[in-house]
């Protein structure tokens, strides 16, 4: 497998320094998992950085009661890493789990960091992807908050059409807060 990051992309990374750029390439690390395959467990802290060139991954609590509660989805294209201090120095609490078979490449936190040698240059990078992650969860936290089921529904068709026909039910079901049963009573009133 070759390394197919691509860390000029926009979508990804800002504009990195070529050094950066061949840095982040040198210290990748292809990975191939299996659906269901855990690639971080709630109990660790997480040191890793994924991109995800094929497949679907997702984050997700378990509740006392057992129950799993989606966190996010990631898939092609994603980036996706523990941006805080805390998610790489305490146990995080969520798991993070191939939903399809994935591949991709992982960097551990450290060589992650350790490929920006300009601190300016890392503190950029830094703050673009907290500024992602923040701006995602506030616009998860408004839906759950504001909109119906049926709302949250065709805002995940519109948004991320890629999950509905390759996640299951009870998973999409879970990540727009409802029952996999009221999902399905959904979906038939819209047909």
């Amino acid at each position: 497998m070759t390394n197919t990051i691509r860390p000029t992309s926009p979508s990804a990374f800002i504009a990195l320094s070529q050094k950066t750029r061949n840095a982040l390439l040198e210290y990748a690390e292809p990975f191939n998992k299996s659906k269901g395959a855990l690639i971080h467990h709630p109990s660790d802290a997480w040191k890793t950085a994924f991109w995800l060139d094929s497949g679907i991954v997702r984050m997700y609590y378990i509740d006392r009661d057992g129950q799993e509660h989606n966190k996010r989805f990631f898939t092609p294209d994603s980036f996706f890493w523990p941006v805080t201090s805390s998610l790489r120095e305490e146990k995080t609490g969520f798991a993070i789990e191939a939903v399809t078979p994935i591949s991709g490449q992982r960097w551990s936190f450290q060589s992650l960091k350790g490929a920006f040698e300009d601190s300016t240059e890392w503190l950029n990078f830094n703050h673009l992807w907290a500024e992602r992650l923040l701006t995602h969860k506030l616009k998860r936290e408004q839906e759950l908050l504001q909109l119906s089921a049926t709302e949250r529904y065709l805002a995940l068709c519109r948004d991320e059409p890629a999950l509905i026909n390759a996640v299951p039910a009870h998973h999409l079901a879970s990540y727009i807060g409802i029952t996999p049963v009221s999902l399905s009573r959904l979906k038939k009133s819209l047909s």
